[in-house]
């Protein structure tokens, strides 16, 4: 037996050969690109424009699902012709701020989506902007702290001027959207959000509304200090006598931003008040015995300020 070649083990070697070597034969080749890649991109979608100083700023929408298949967009501007490319806008992006521009000019854009095989999408629709000069910011700004609210003042900027109103806990720094849910086409403003314990600042642009909104320059800005939050007075103090106490009560004070209260007493012979307690609640209970006559002073206290005192004995 020994030297003879057994057939049925070639038979099955041939077998497992034939089918193995396609799959060698395919080994580090690719496959064969999809046309999905050269398919052109959707176009952009809800174009807008909005002035703000010195920039015209240009948005648009795009489903954020199609954005990994794009490498970004071309943002196109006419002027007195054609359209030329004057920015490209990578694929996470949204807007463009066009700073090189004239007032009382006629401009066009449009935006243009281009593919990863830089395949350009159909053109957004087009939108035709003239900068006009802008109104000054309101001047003469004033505040003042009322029982709910911080209430701001100013004069006009002018006949249909609106305004945009930016509050911030940092001086100088006015970031995210204006505090107002529309535009203020009055020139006062109540801000009930009130923020009592640490100085906050305002500023005001002017707003002119239209198909091509456009917000003006900021107005100096106007610091509400916590000293600001000065209460109101108690007031109909009412003192009862027990056995060796006596009991204070008051109508408290009608800011909601009221901390609490001081008593402060004074008995006969002595000069000067002396701070007897402190509470946060209308009412009183002063334990101390004597047989002098005394007097009380009841003020309410914010976060920096005590009000003008209520007196009784």
């Amino acid at each position: 037996m020994c030297g003879k070649v057994n057939s049925k083990r070639i038979t099955l070697l041939i077998i497992a050969c034939s089918l193995l070597l396609p799959l060698l034969l395919s080994c580090g080749k690719k496959s064969p690109p999809s046309l999905k890649v050269f398919e052109k991109p959707a176009a952009p979608s809800e174009m807008q424009v909005v002035r703000r100083e010195d920039m015209l700023i240009l948005s648009w929408a795009y489903p954020n699902n199609l954005r990994q298949g794009i490498k970004g967009f071309y943002i196109l501007r006419s002027e007195n012709g054609g359209f030329e490319r004057i920015a490209f806008i990578g694929s996470d992006g949204s807007s463009y701020a066009d700073r090189d521009f004239r007032l009382n000019a006629s401009y066009k854009y449009e935006t243009i989506a281009v593919s990863r095989k830089d395949v350009l999408s159909d053109a957004s629709k087009v939108i035709t902007v003239t900068p006009v000069p802008l109104p000054s910011p309101p001047g003469k700004i004033t505040s003042a702290v009322k029982q709910e609210a911080v209430e701001l003042s100013w004069d006009s900027s002018g006949s249909g001027v609106c305004y945009q109103i930016y509050k911030s806990a940092k001086e100088g720094i006015f970031e995210g959207a204006p505090l107002n849910d529309a535009p203020v086409c009055a020139t006062s403003f109540r801000d009930t959000a009130i923020m009592p314990d640490v100085p906050v600042y305002y500023t005001l642009r002017p707003f002119v509304p239209g198909e091509i909104p456009a917000e003006g320059y900021a107005s100096a800005e106007v610091e509400v200090a916590p000293s600001a939050f000065v209460p109101s007075p108690p007031s109909d103090l009412r003192i009862a006598r027990g056995d060796n106490v006596l009991f204070l009560s008051w109508k408290e004070s009608p800011e909601s931003w009221v901390k609490g209260y001081r008593v402060y007493r004074r008995e006969g012979g002595e000069t000067e008040f002396i701070l007897a307690g402190e509470v946060k609640t209308p009412a009183f209970v002063d334990s101390r015995r004597t047989d002098k006559k005394v007097h009380y002073r009841i003020r309410a206290f914010g976060p920096a300020a005590e009000s003008a005192p209520l007196e009784g004995e």
